[in-house]
């Protein structure tokens, strides 16, 4: 009788066991399914960085704290790729609305976009989106440490920037490049975007 109990003990220890380790494993796998990173590897972290919005407010690390956030590179006098990068960039401002984004622009000539420079180009170009600042990092060696921790490495000639998105999500750790010139890799950051609440 004993051994019969023993049995039916270790029966019920099993199936409890079972249904918690599936009620686990549920609970798992949605919140992976409401994680919009969930398939994306981490490359690194935000490096540090300061330097001035297009409205001449301090902009460093703490601006993006707990937001997910486009970064771009680009330089107002840049007459090819930047125009079409940028009006990539402002659909997809546009297409999102959630609070929880920020979208950054870096310039890659400081020397020459102050931030009025900054500011007459948002304006003449009608980026009005508050959760959009242009940022001129102080000089060229921050903007090389900065561009170098965000794994795209530093030129000397701006026009050698990169075209990609970079994307980082509320912890601040780069999640993704993508080519803003590839409608395919543009819809698939999309995608991703419109699971951020």
């Amino acid at each position: 009788m004993c051994s019969t109990l023993a049995k039916s003990c270790i029966m019920i220890l099993l199936t409890g066991s079972f249904f918690l380790n599936s009620c686990v494993q549920s609970e798992r796998t949605q919140q992976q399914s409401n994680d919009p990173f969930a398939s994306l590897k981490v490359y690194g972290s935000l490096p540090e960085f300061r330097g001035y919005t297009d409205e001449n407010k301090q902009a460093n690390s703490s601006l993006l704290k707990s937001k997910t956030t486009i970064i771009s590179f680009f330089f107002t006098s840049c007459g090819d790729i930047c125009p079409k990068l940028n009006l990539v960039k402002s659909r997809i401002v546009n297409n999102h609305a959630s609070e929880s984004l920020r979208f950054i622009s870096v310039t890659v000539d400081p020397l020459t976009d102050k931030p009025s420079h900054l500011r007459e180009h948002r304006q003449l170009m009608q980026f009005t989106d508050k959760r959009w600042s242009f940022v001129r990092m102080d000089n060229d060696s921050i903007l090389e440490s900065f561009m170098n921790g965000m794994l795209i490495g530093y030129a000397e000639n701006p026009q050698n920037h990169t075209a990609r998105l970079i994307l980082l999500d509320s912890k601040s750790r780069i999640r993704g490049y993508f080519d803003a010139l590839d409608k395919q890799q543009v819809d698939s950051l999309e995608s991703i975007l419109e699971k951020v609440l």
